[in-house]
């Protein structure tokens, strides 16, 4: 099995949801959270497989398993040459470390990324580059604001009305995203993250 499975057209990450009580890893999941996941509560296989792989192992182990699929995945015809993290779930604690030191030696190998998570502490401890952006995601629009001109860094507002995420820099709403579509301030379009990570769009902005 993989520890990267596709979303759309993207190869990522996929753990298990809900709360760690339950065989999830939304550890910092709010009740509001919860109540509109868009997973309907179905927890899959490989979901449970990649999260017990990066548990039972050390971080060069995993690294080369997900440089491996990645390789694979990569291969397949107009898919978008970058990894997602926690399409699905969200790193817990007890991955921090373990997954900080993947996200660093993967940006070394030169692969894009992007992802979200309420791991605040991994997020604090990521840093923004222009091919690679970890948003913090928070269900409060002012904090969600204040915290991305603190840290200089993405969050996320998740519009639970809308199924839109707002991708936040520097205090400003730069894009809404459903993985679909994608809105900006100049027009709608299908989502593309390779056209957003070529323009410094949506999860890559500056």
């Amino acid at each position: 099995m993989k520890v990267l499975h596709m979303d759309s057209d993207i190869p990522s990450v996929y753990f298990p949801i809900g709360s760690l009580s339950e065989g999830g890893t939304c550890e910092f999941s709010t009740k509001k959270c919860r109540y509109y996941c868009p997973s309907g509560g179905e927890i899959n296989e490989h979901e449970k497989w990649a999260y017990n792989y990066f548990k039972k192992h050390n971080e060069e182990t995993v690294l080369k398993k997900i440089m491996c699929d990645y390789k694979e995945l990569s291969k397949i015809p107009y898919n978008a040459k970058m990894i997602q993290w926690f399409a699905w779930g969200d790193c817990p604690s007890e991955l921090t470390e373990k997954v900080t030191v993947c996200i660093l030696a993967i940006k070394d190998e030169g692969i894009p990324q992007y992802g979200f998570t309420r791991n605040r502490r991994l997020w604090e401890i990521i840093p923004h580059y222009d091919n690679l952006s970890i948003g913090l995601s928070l269900d409060d629009l002012d904090n969600a604001k204040e915290m991305s001109i603190i840290n200089g860094k993405m969050t996320a507002h998740p519009n639970f009305q809308s199924g839109y995420a707002e991708m936040i820099f520097n205090g400003q709403i730069v894009s809404k995203c459903n993985g679909w579509w994608c809105i900006t301030d100049a027009e709608t379009q299908n989502s593309d993250c390779t056209r957003c990570l070529t323009n410094n769009d949506g999860c890559y902005s500056r």
